[in-house]
Parts: structure tokens; C-alpha cells; sequence
């Protein structure tokens, strides 16, 4: 997944110098738990979060920085320095997706993607089955990827998916939460009671 992100706290602007000077173009990103006190940085982030690596940078006038970053694997949160620099840095600490019966994996990804066609039924424009299809990777680990960063979830729950044992826990939990809006979704009526185009699904596309 790529994603654009906008660097402007003083630390950040000085690790993304620092990446640039040094060649050094990957990073972690982590997800702060809610309402944390940001002074514990150990007990105010999560234990799991993303290696990126950077694609681009670009630094504006007042110092800031527009950046496009792209996910790699998932790495385990150990001790943070925050001694060394004005940010913080992590050890290099991959922590892979475990993997099993390739046949289980198999059938767990189709019931999976069933339901995120579903899902792209409701959500999505009246084109997605066609984007899905063509956009829709042939490994299973970035069919779970894909899956995961198209459904519209908090990031707590992102935070789940992310955290999943195996790769069929990261389906089943997918599944589970795309079967949880849809059953949940009510499309929207007139005074009528007729059924209406729901405006979200007609303006949402899954490759956005």
C-alpha cells in the first residue's frame, strides 16, 4: 500500500533529513494507542506497526515535507531510542505472518474475497467488481493486503488485522468485519419508502 504522508513536527522533519543524507529510506510506522500519555512512548504505541520505505520526498519552502511512502512487512515494536535522536528509532525486527496448510489458506481466501465482493456491492461504486478483478494480486499474503486496506474500518480494528497470528486469522477477521457492515448497512429511502442510490457507494472506488 502506498500512502502519502504530510512531515511537519520538528523530530520528523529532522529523521526524514537525516534518511535523505544517509540514504536511509525505510521506516516504522506505529500506531498510537488511544488517548495514551505520549510521555511513555513504550506504553503509548502499539507493539506491532509497518517498515516503509520511501519513494519520494519533497521538502517545501517552510521546511515541511511531502512524502509518499510504501508498505513492506509488519515488524515487533522492542525497546524505543529516543536518547539519540529528536525521534524516535527502533531495532530492525521483522515479525512475519505465520503461514500453514497452503489448501486452508486457499479456501480461507475465497470465502474472504465472496464477502469483499459483497462488501464492494454495497460500498463501492457500481464499477468495483471490474476494478477488483483486474487490481486483485495472485499471492494470497497481498490478496489479504488488498482486502484489509479497502474496507472502511477505525484503525483500531486495522490495528487487528494487522496484528493477526496467521494469515488466516487475517482473513477470517477481515471477513468477519466486512460481514458485520454489511449486515449492519441500511440503504438509505425516500419519503416514499423506496430505495434511493446511496451516495457513498456511487462516488467510493477500492483503487482510491
Amino acid at each position: 500500500m502506498t500512502l502519502p504522508l504530510f512531515i511537519f513536527e520538528e523530530r520528523y522533519k529532522q529523521m526524514i533529513k537525516d534518511c535523505v543524507e544517509n540514504d536511509q529510506r525505510r521506516i516504522a510506522i506505529v500506531l498510537a494507542k488511544p488517548q495514551a500519555d505520549i510521555s511513555d512512548v513504550t506504553a503509548s504505541t502499539h507493539v506491532v506497526g509497518s517498515f516503509t520505505d520511501i519513494l519520494s520526498v519533497s521538502e517545501n519552502p517552510d521546511g515541511t515535507f511531502y512524502i509518499l511512502v510504501h508498505g513492506q512487512e509488519r515488524c515487533r515494536i522492542g525497546q524505543i531510542d529516543n536518547r539519540s535522536h529528536p525521534y524516535f528509532s527502533i531495532e530492525h525486527r521483522p515479525y512475519k505472518l505465520q503461514r500453514g496448510d497452503p489448501n486452508v489458506e486457499q479456501v480461507t481466501a475465497w470465502d474472504a474475497l465472496e464477502t469483499f465482493r459483497d462488501y464492494a456491492k454495497v460500498f463501492f461504486a457500481f464499477d468495483a467488481i471490474k476494478q477488483i478483478e483486474e487490481s486483485l494480486p495472485e499471492e494470497l499474503i497481498y490478496q489479504a493486503s488488498f482486502i484489509c486496506a479497502n474496507i472502511r474500518i477505525p484503525a483500531e480494528e486495522r490495528q487487528i488485522l494487522l496484528e493477526a497470528p496467521s494469515l488466516v486469522d487475517r482473513f477470517k477477521y477481515a471477513q468477519k468485519l466486512m460481514r458485520e457492515r454489511i449486515e449492519s448497512h441500511e440503504p438509505a429511502t425516500d419519503d416514499s419508502g423506496d430505495a434511493v442510490p446511496d451516495d457513498d457507494a456511487d462516488s467510493a472506488s477500492p483503487l482510491n
